[in-house]
């Protein structure tokens, strides 16, 4: 049984839980005894030996006025004689009322934080305002150094750079990094946070490696939010609403009151990451909040896209080349070269018709004329032959015409495809090539890439004037057989 409070309630007896609540600094249950334990100094004092030298203290109250008082700082004697008090004054046999209690209260020192249920102490962070929590968890590490939580419940070992929660039966690493002031000091040279004196953590704080544990979500959207923080000109934490201004190409001044969806917290932790570790720190943050904004929607980081730090490095890119301006031209530029690819798709199809409106009309003038010259003369068997044999000929040559037409819109396919490449390859030297893709390649609302949605409309006008072109020497077919039938 890993749960510390599991194992204290069944040492007890056996018991119900009434309330529980649980936060930084301390736990409190109570509930009601409906039996006691027939080894209960034992079970309980195996059960409080565990807790000595931890950091806190422990206190259960039994009874029906909570006089018997048991602590961890008892001895074992002290101990079993407040125990061996409660008993005499209970026979076991008879069953409890109702109005025996437990009350248990367990608090932490100031340098020393304890989670005796993941449940309780989620539910607790899950209802306190976003920047009184910030607060607690500074504290924490105030004077730049690491905070190991000890785990009371279900064993779960998660470590970073700056937190350690381990069972409370094992050791976590004591090499755990210092905040790093220089990150807080960039942040501020470039920023205000009104928050910055209560808050001094930074995003890498709550960046854990393993997301399936019981703080996961929590951690993540901390981490996120910090991370918009430290991207934003100015920004203040009150309750559980972010306010946030970044001036960039345009100017956003925006609100957060709920948790980043997963796409963009992952995409501002990211843009995070690029800007404060390593390279020209003030010139990332500028390029940054100049993409940031185009990449929005109604003032709203929810909306914000993903890819967007590719932009950001590629406009990085045009700006150590001194052309800041250069990616928005650069980007309109093959938006309007994959407008022009749109064309030339059109044209494509309008190409394939023109042939077979010319193909039909041919055939269709000399069998109007045919038709035309027979219904003057019915006598004259050899030119019906020769009508026949000629339309025979026409219907073929069609039919020709036909795979030239298929052979010409399947080169011409191929050519467009591969002016998809050439825009790409043309690009490469001035935009970061990810990026390149992600323009190229951003899917309309069917889903599909711009080069996806003209081959298909190719591919659907073919099939129409494919069926269209058959259909007619089909029906050009017909009127050769009854033809041919009438001079038989």
């Amino acid at each position: 049984m890993n749960s510390f409070v599991e194992r204290l309630l069944s040492a007890i007896g056996e018991t119900i839980i009434n309330s529980a609540s649980h936060n930084f600094r301390w736990c409190r249950i109570e509930g009601i005894v409906t039996s006691l334990n027939n080894n209960i100094f034992l079970d309980v004092y195996q059960v409080i030996s565990l807790t000595i030298d931890k950091g806190f203290i422990l206190e259960i109250g039994l009874g029906e006025d909570g006089s018997t008082r048991l602590t961890n700082n008892m001895s074992k004697e002290d101990l079993e004689i407040q125990i061996r008090d409660l008993l005499e004054e209970y026979d076991q046999e008879t069953p409890l009322s109702s109005d025996f209690k437990f009350n248990i209260s367990i608090n932490s020192n100031e340098s020393n934080i304890n989670i005796f249920s993941w449940e309780w102490f989620h539910t607790y962070l899950n209802g306190t305002p976003l920047d009184k929590a910030l607060k607690e968890w500074s504290k924490l590490i105030k004077n730049n150094f690491s905070a190991t939580i000890n785990v009371w419940d279900q064993k779960f070992n998660i470590e970073n750079d700056f937190f350690s929660f381990i069972h409370y039966s094992e050791t976590g690493i004591d090499n755990k990094k210092a905040i790093d002031q220089i990150k807080i000091e960039n942040r501020d040279k470039i920023s205000h946070f009104v928050n910055a004196c209560d808050i001094t953590l930074i995003p890498d704080s709550f960046n854990f490696a393993i997301n399936d544990c019981p703080l996961a979500a929590y951690f993540n959207n901390l981490r996120n939010v910090l991370s918009l923080v430290f991207l934003s000109d100015y920004s203040r934490i009150k309750d559980n609403e972010v306010d946030y201004c970044i001036k960039g190409y345009k100017t956003i001044n925006g609100k957060l009151s709920e948790q980043l969806s997963f796409d963009v917290g992952n995409e501002l932790w990211s843009m995070y990451k690029w800007a404060y570790e390593g390279g020209s720190f003030i010139d990332k943050i500028g390029i940054l909040r100049n993409v940031i904004p185009i990449h929005m929607q109604q003032e709203n980081i929810n909306t914000l896209e993903s890819g967007t730090l590719l932009s950001a490095q590629s406009g990085y890119d045009l700006y150590l080349k001194d052309n800041v301006k250069q990616y928005i031209e650069i980007k309109n530029k093959i938006s309007d070269m994959l407008l022009s690819q749109s064309e030339k798709a059109g044209q494509i199809t309008k190409d394939m018709f023109n042939i077979l409106k010319s193909n039909l009309w041919t055939i269709l003038s000399f069998f109007a004329t045919a038709i035309l010259v027979k219904s003057f003369d019915k006598s004259n068997e050899s030119y019906h032959y020769t009508v026949i044999v000629v339309g025979v000929f026409l219907i073929v040559l069609s039919l020709i015409f036909l795979k030239f037409a298929l052979s010409e819109v399947h080169d011409e396919k191929q050519r467009l495809s591969k002016r998809y490449l050439e825009i790409e390859n043309r690009y490469k030297d001035l935009l970061n090539i990810n990026d390149i893709k992600k323009i190229i390649g951003s899917s309309n609302l069917d889903g599909l890439t711009p080069e996806k949605k003209e081959l298909e409309y190719i591919e659907k006008k073919v099939r129409k004037y494919t069926l269209l072109w058959i259909s007619c020497l089909a029906f050009l077919i017909i009127i050769l057989a009854c033809i041919y039938k009438d001079i038989l």
